[in-house]
């Protein structure tokens, strides 16, 4: 008996850490990678508002290669703009390259306090397996509610503060140095393997 009640809870800690990295299922050809922020409530749900010129990595590596088709994010709470540029990034020994640059013009949907938004991509973007995402916001209207370093559950996205508009275009190599955190953001993708 004390065998099971030993690892029951030992499944559930792998469990956890299995879910951390794992794809949020949605149809057997489309998966959704990054937090899974359903029934979650974010600490700072207006944004990360002292953060522009910010980089944040979020670490969920695609298993295979395959294309996005989407991003999909919680409505911050304040109002405020909602403008932000998605970056697809492929590691490298010591960081990353950008290998898509998405501006997201949150402001062209009718603006909202509350619920979730899903902007779908006119053409999908390829990715190869192990790419992550990011998000690069320039003003101090953080676009995306999340759970600061205190109170993360998953703490698999990082941020870079004095990063300029000319470091994420497209091609271009970011350090991996000087990332800090561990911090939930309420954003995801919306990924399809290849056939």
């Amino acid at each position: 008996m004390k065998i099971k009640l030993l690892l029951f809870p030992l499944s559930l800690l792998f469990l956890q850490a299995c879910n951390a990295v794992a794809p949020i299922f949605k149809s057997p050809t489309e998966q959704v990678f990054g937090f899974d922020f359903s029934e979650q409530v974010p600490q700072i749900p207006t944004g990360d508002r002292s953060a522009p010129t910010h980089l944040f990595v979020h670490k969920y590596p695609f298993y295979s290669d395959g294309t996005i088709t989407a991003v999909t994010y919680l409505n911050d709470s304040d109002g405020g703009s909602e403008t932000f540029v998605l970056l697809i990034l492929r590691p490298t020994d010591d960081g990353w390259k950008v290998i898509h640059h998405i501006d997201i013009d949150g402001d062209d949907q009718p603006s909202a306090k509350t619920g979730v938004t899903t902007i779908h991509f006119g053409t999908p973007l390829n990715v190869q397996k192990g790419d992550i995402f990011g998000h690069w916001q320039l003003e101090e209207t953080g676009a995306i509610p999340l759970n600061d370093e205190d109170l993360f559950i998953e703490g698999l996205s990082f941020g870079k503060f004095g990063i300029s508009a000319d470091d994420i275009e497209e091609g271009q190599f970011i350090s991996n140095h000087g990332f800090s955190g561990g911090r939930d953001y309420f954003i995801n993708i919306t990924f399809q393997t290849s056939p």
